[in-house]
């Protein structure tokens, strides 16, 4: 027996079938969660705005030359040195994998201890698997201290 319709045996359009409703709600059902579980995803990632207190460290002015101390700045560490060229800063979080890096005043590098990575007193890469130098902080010397603040 052939469905009820024209001739041909195709179905009369009856407008949306209830295979299509439920796409619909499928569909809209799946958007809508999508956009809210951006919504906090997407407040993780986005950096949190830090006072300008917490962007500044200062220590005392008693570093001496090729000495190096280690602050917090914004969260991170950060190591203060002290050249023939005067006082500089640089991030602790080596380039390669973000392990912390020690500073070695009889060599007057910078060495990471997971993957060997070194880098002169500038920053500079000199040897290991490190791709990029290390970032460089403001630093100033005012009278009794000496100040890095996150740039």
């Amino acid at each position: 027996m052939a469905p009820p319709g024209d001739d041909d045996g195709n179905r009369p359009e009856r407008g949306v079938d209830r295979r299509r409703v439920l796409q619909l709600l499928m569909g809209g059902s799946t958007a809508v969660l999508a956009g809210m579980a951006a919504a906090p995803v997407a407040s993780y990632l986005r950096p949190l705005a830090l006072p300008e207190a917490e962007a500044v460290a200062a220590i005392d002015d008693s570093l001496g030359l090729w000495e190096a101390r280690q602050v917090v700045v914004a969260g991170r560490p950060v190591l203060v040195v002290r050249t023939n060229e005067g006082v500089r800063a640089f991030s602790a979080i080596c380039t390669h994998l973000g392990c912390v890096v020690k500073w070695r005043k009889g060599r007057r590098e910078f060495f990471c201890p997971c993957h060997g990575a070194r880098f002169d007193a500038e920053g500079r890469v000199r040897g290991g698997p490190a791709p990029r130098s290390l970032a460089r902080l403001e630093v100033s010397e005012e009278p009794g201290a000496i100040v890095v603040r996150k740039t």
